[in-house]
């Protein structure tokens, strides 16, 4: 259903019309033919429009690209086979299809080594809008700069780039322009804390030759490289400097690998600068794993540390505390000073205090808020539990009033407590097809990325619809959100509501897709279809194709293990990747696993979502032992902040499909029992 000015409107083909004519001259239109062929795109973009819209539900009209996709993935198979005869007359006659830019950049790429600079000048110009342009214009220099075309190479840079581009271009301009400004670049190149492209060598050994690399620089470079974990390039590094400077780097490496040793070696006790780095790198080094001895170290160096060393050390030990909940982490937190706390100190010392049930200190904490964005964040409703637990029922009340209102995990939470119904609080965005059409007129780019989505080619529709929407206004980011929800892109329609600000449009941001295959799988293993489509919502926003950076694939995020163990169990034939990330199989699959996890813990919902996320092996460990405590205060201390976050979001998305399936919410409170004998480790 698209949120329309005018939803009873039975005149959309006759409005779309009207649109259209009304539109006028388009924008860069400076001559007859040109107008003719703007017009034409226009055209085809509106019937685009249309056809595409019916896999949002609201219009279908036949599709006017039936013609042109056949002969663009005829032309691509026809250059694949180095048939150019036919990929040329294809490619003409496919002049006003929208992927047109695409077959010239294949065309160009076949044999990029033989492409004229003119070729390629004409590329980038013409089709500058697109994400194509970005890409050959890199390329293109990578090879010029390879095969040392130096010449070209000056002619096509326009300054900036990775640090090959960079390095290449000062391999082009060596014996030309400023010296001393040169030599400087190439510093700047130089002093990173990790190694760079092997382009760069032949300007390090300029800057060498020069004299630029003294100790001094050799000593911030192996900084650099230490505190990024580098300790193969501190070494090599290292080796540059005279034998006792080098037994200083080694000595430092030590300090890296085992640090509470090397705090007590008696080489630490020496007075200069490279010591009171490695003195310092120790104690940060030791803070990632005993963050306790790390502080009780600090304060026994405290004189050996300049001030703000000692400061910037303190607070590295405190974070660390906090994160590691170490036995004194309040104290620590406690101890740094204004000036160097920011939003993750406060928000770790709140955290601590809450996981002690320290109403009092979380209270103060809170209170004492300077650095937090806390209108959405947990903090509002625990300072409203904090004040009831102290007796101050009443600013608890208000307090928890105002949260009520709001549609998220903790004002829902709020609202169970004052037994209030949740509110969804949906304000849509307003348009009609005239907007998305004039939309399309002005941003092409979504046009491309509309008919690469059609064609299934999922990586180059996003890179496309990114590149357009860096370019959009709010206004026009929230039209692109509106027509990504017309396409059935959801994925997209979600993230670009996101860029818009646009929050509260609950029907794109939490959109009822693939409901017939959810409500299926959810009969089939007996779970409720809002918490399918909240898990769904939460792992990959509808991505069907999404794979995460540690392998999870699909709607449900399954990683391949878990998809073959449940597979096995389901006596379903071995999935492969591609297999998990089809729609079926993957909401099968990921359903059946959601359900093993509902039972391991006796239908807990946070504790299944949890264990979904990062394991049921980490789950049991965060149990607590006596089974007492009550839910929201477990999901908020979880040690794992994605976890945290992952969780919430669940938890708050399984109400607002709730709400949008059933009109109603069951309240959380009713959802989540008391996490009491749900430990459940013998489950399975």
């Amino acid at each position: 259903m698209a949120n329309r000015r005018n939803p009873h409107d039975r005149k959309r083909s006759n409005r779309l019309s009207s649109g259209l004519r009304n539109i006028g001259t388009a924008p860069g239109c400076s001559s007859a033919t040109g107008c003719r062929m703007m017009s034409k795109r226009l055209q085809l973009a509106a019937a685009m429009l249309l056809s595409l819209a019916g896999a949002g539900g609201a219009i279908a009209l036949p599709d006017p690209f039936t013609d042109e996709r056949p002969r663009y993935q005829e032309a691509l198979h026809a250059l694949e086979r180095g048939n150019l005869q036919r990929f040329d007359a294809l490619a003409a006659s496919l002049h006003d299809y929208p992927l047109h830019p695409y077959l010239q950049d294949r065309r160009l790429r076949r044999d990029l080594a033989r492409a004229s600079d003119a070729d390629i000048a004409a590329f980038l110009e013409r089709h500058a809008d697109t994400p194509l342009a970005d890409r050959l214009y890199d390329d293109w220099l990578e090879h010029l700069g390879r095969t040392r075309q130096w010449s070209r190479f000056e002619r096509f840079y326009r300054g900036g780039g990775d640090a090959e581009l960079r390095c290449y271009h000062l391999r082009a301009t060596r014996t030309t322009g400023d010296r001393a400004a040169w030599l400087d670049a190439a510093m700047e190149l130089w002093t990173v804390g990790h190694s760079q492209p092997d382009a760069c060598d032949p300007v390090f050994e300029v800057l060498y030759d020069s004299h630029r690399i003294d100790s001094d620089a050799l000593w911030e470079r192996i900084a650099l490289a230490m505190a990024e974990g580098r300790l193969s390039l501190a070494a090599y590094l290292g080796k540059k400097l005279p034998a006792a400077d080098r037994e200083r780097v080694e000595f430092w490496r030590y300090a890296h690998r085992r640090p509470a040793a090397a705090l007590n070696d008696a080489r630490m006790q020496a007075d200069d600068d490279s010591v009171r780095r490695i003195r310092l790198h120790a104690i940060q080094r030791l803070a990632r794993s005993q963050p306790d001895s790390a502080y009780a170290a600090l304060q026994a160096r405290r004189d050996q540390l300049p001030g703000d060393d000692y400061h910037a050390a303190l607070k590295y030990v405190a974070r660390y505390a906090g994160i590691r909940r170490s036995d004194n982490a309040y104290a620590i937190l406690r101890a740094v000073p204004a000036d160097w706390r920011d939003a993750e100190i406060e928000e770790l010392q709140a955290r601590i205090a809450l996981l002690a049930r320290d109403w009092a200190a979380l209270l103060e904490t809170i209170e004492g808020f300077r650095h937090q964005d806390s209108r959405f964040s947990e903090w509002p409703y625990w300072q409203a539990r904090a004040l009831d637990a102290l007796g101050r029922s009443e600013p608890a009340r208000q307090q928890l009033l105002t949260l009520s209102g709001e549609r998220f995990f903790h004002g829902f939470l709020a609202a169970d407590r004052l037994n209030r119904p949740y509110r969804l609080n949906h304000r849509p965005i307003e348009y009609d097809e005239a907007d998305l059409l004039a939309l399309l007129q002005r941003r092409p780019g979504l046009w491309r990325a509309g008919e690469l989505h059609r064609l299934g080619r999922t990586w180059a529709s996003r890179r496309e619809w990114y590149h357009a929407s860096l370019k959009l206004s709010p206004a026009e980011l929230e039209l692109a959100a509106a027509l990504a929800h017309e396409w059935g892109w959801h994925d997209r329609a979600i993230w670009t509501a996101a860029r818009a600000g646009r929050w509260d449009d609950v029907q794109i941001r939490f959109p009822l897709a693939y409901r017939d295959q959810i409500e299926q799988v959810a009969e089939q293993f007996d779970l409720d279809p809002a918490l399918i489509f909240a898990v769904i919502r939460q792992e990959s926003a509808f991505m069907a194709d999404a794979r995460s950076p540690a392998g999870a694939l699909g709607l449900m995020q399954l990683m391949p293990a878990t998809g073959r163990q449940t597979a096995l169990q389901l006596r379903l034939p071995r999935p492969s990747r591609a297999t998990l990330l089809t729609t079926s199989a993957n909401l099968r699959l990921g359903s059946a696993y959601l359900k093993r996890m509902l039972e391991r813990y006796h239908g807990h919902p946070a504790l299944a979502a949890a264990a979904y996320n990062a394991g049921p092996h980490r789950v049991d460990r965060w149990l607590p032992d006596d089974g007492g405590f009550e839910p929201d205060h477990w999901i908020d201390t979880i040690p794992f902040r994605e976890t945290r976050g992952y969780v919430r979001g669940v938890l708050a998305f399984t109400a607002v499909y709730d709400m949008r399936l059933n009109g109603e919410a069951v309240p959380l409170a009713r959802r989540l029992a008391r996490v009491v004998d749900v430990h459940g480790k013998s489950g399975g």
